[in-house]
């Protein structure tokens, strides 16, 4: 049986969705939705699409779909989902999955009420290089993984934590096989963030028009920790554009290090002998793997490794074989409640452990309570 497949919201992470449905095996997709006439006509063009909906409500009631990707803002992401779950569709939501925690409960439960699954895109650890680290760690190529260390794109850090920083706490729970625990500091213009710094992800970061709902801090520091003693970092600041966007994993290990670098839409993985750097007593690092079509072939195209078809392609084939998708479940809302122990670890001083107990926002009760 052929799914069939919709999208709401037409912006440019849909182009990635939808050439996803589009070039996978046993998926139609057959029906698209924006309120902007001119994205919508763009994107159902592309692909032949006749479906086109003005209202998502319209389009859950007047389709049959079997699935649908949420790529609207991250205000819409919860009414969208609900509406799906009503109508018995499964959900593969854009990041991140929710504004709070609240949302994203509530999200979860009206999916598993309605016997549908659902799922949040992070499609990095879906892709080779990313699978083949993660082997290479296993078999012990690095010794004990110690650390995994991330370093942010370069926007103000309250907006690019609910931007770039869900990917790195998905890529983090991926190698560290778990978070159990955050605790983070953030600041504003060189002081620590308080209440009165608490904003609209918008007026953050004025340069992007994407909501993201409230944001605090242009710097931070994050540690959390993983079940077995391993930790990781991340550093999200402001800064310029130095030599390459620097994303990907560093992987530290008791006996080496691993990095994943993107090159070029297709990643890099570089390895060294140390388990320390030092400019002039480290052994150099190594490629020893670069991803090329051949490692990224599916269904006959190759695909970029940090395409939206990885994690796609497995949302689909959890629904077709009744499996749970990789980042179904609980695990769906494991990135966004990193955003919320991030916040809440700031204003307390204190390690958050995961899961939190209190699913509010940790900005938003803290304005209410001004």
């Amino acid at each position: 049986m052929t799914l069939r497949a919709g999208i709401v919201g037409c912006g440019g992470i849909s182009r990635s969705h939808a050439a996803a449905y589009a070039h996978l095996d046993g998926v139609e997709l057959v029906a698209l939705c924006d309120i902007n006439r001119a994205a919508l006509d763009e994107r159902a063009n592309e692909h032949g699409v006749a479906g086109r909906y003005g209202e998502y409500e319209e389009m859950f009631e007047r389709e049959r779909l079997d699935i649908v990707s949420v790529c609207t803002h991250a205000p819409l992401h919860t009414p969208v989902t609900l509406a799906a779950a009503r109508a018995a569709v499964h959900v593969l939501c854009e990041k991140p999955l929710a504004l709070d925690l609240e949302h994203a409960d509530r999200m979860r439960a009206a999916c598993e009420s309605a016997g549908v699954q659902l799922a949040v895109s992070h499609q990095f650890r879906f892709t080779p290089l990313f699978r083949q680290a993660k082997e290479w760690i296993a078999a012990g190529r690095i010794g004990e993984l110690r650390a995994i260390r991330e370093v942010g794109k370069g926007r103000p850090a309250g907006f690019e934590l609910m931007e770039m920083g869900v990917h790195y706490f998905d890529e983090m729970e991926f190698f560290l096989d778990g978070i159990e625990w955050v605790h983070a500091q953030v600041s504003y213009e060189g002081r620590a963030v308080g209440v009165e710094d608490i904003m609209p992800s918008r007026q953050l970061c004025p340069t992007d028009r994407r909501d993201n709902g409230l944001v605090a801090g242009d710097t931070m520091l994050v540690h959390l920790g993983a079940p077995h003693g391993a930790y990781g970092l991340m550093e999200l600041y402001v800064r310029g554009s130095v030599h390459d966007w620097l994303m990907g994993p560093h992987l530290l290990g008791s006996e080496g290090q691993l990095m994943i670098k993107p090159h070029g839409g297709m990643d890099e993985l570089w390895y060294c002998p140390s388990d320390v750097s030092f400019a002039a007593h480290t052994p150099p690092w190594e490629l020893v793997a670069r991803a090329d079509q051949s490692d990224c072939q599916i269904n006959g195209t190759a695909w970029p490794t940090r395409h939206s078809i990885w994690s796609v392609r497995d949302m689909v084939e959890a629904v077709r074989t009744g499996r749970k998708p990789e980042l179904g479940g609980a695990r769906a809302l494991t990135s966004l409640e990193c955003v919320s122990a991030v916040y809440e670890s700031h204003f307390t001083g204190a390690r958050v452990v995961l899961p939190m107990e209190d699913r509010r926002h940790p900005l938003g009760k803290r304005v209410v309570r001004t």
